[in-house]
């Protein structure tokens, strides 16, 4: 039995313009901010001490936010009264909640083995590289799940709309 959402049921402000493109451009600059972190812990870090480490992370935390901030604003302003009110659909899909689980799951057997086994072969900045960089698998994965879930519904509202 396969639940799919019917297209009445995709959020509005999904097909607005511009929201793709901030999407995506989005997902780039946390994934560059996180490839940033893990280079400068990996490599750089060990050269400065930790407060000035703390102050490095926090602005290049200050810069991405100042980033996202800047590509959302507009189209924040622009829409923000069209959809007020409007709520995200809390319907819940069992087997993505599964396959989450089972990534969530062989994510902890994964740090508890490299903990375990690997970590005290490295430096402390390295083994916060490698957990970061475990996250980002764990997000990529458990991304993809939920990314395949609402693929469907949109891909039928495209080719539904001349497939622009």
């Amino acid at each position: 039995m396969s639940e799919q959402k019917p297209v009445s049921e995709i959020p509005d402000f999904v097909m607005t313009g511009g929201f793709s493109w901030r999407v995506g451009l989005s997902i780039l600059i946390v994934f560059g901010w996180l490839a940033f972190v893990i280079i400068w812990l990996f490599f750089y870090a060990d050269d400065y001490d930790v407060f000035q480490n703390i102050a490095i992370l926090l602005v290049s935390i200050i810069v991405g936010i100042g980033m996202l901030a800047a590509i959302w604003v507009t189209w924040g302003l622009r829409y923000a009264d069209r959809f007020a009110g409007a709520e995200w659909r809390k319907e819940k899909s069992m087997l993505a909640w599964v396959g989450n689980s089972i990534a969530g799951l062989g994510w902890l057997v994964f740090l508890i083995i490299w903990l375990f086994f690997y970590a005290g072969d490295y430096s402390g900045y390295q083994n916060l590289a490698i957990f970061i960089a475990s996250l980002l698998v764990l997000g990529a994965v458990t991304g993809s799940i939920w990314l395949v879930r609402w693929w469907r519904p949109l891909k039928r509202l495209k080719s539904g709309m001349g497939g622009t």
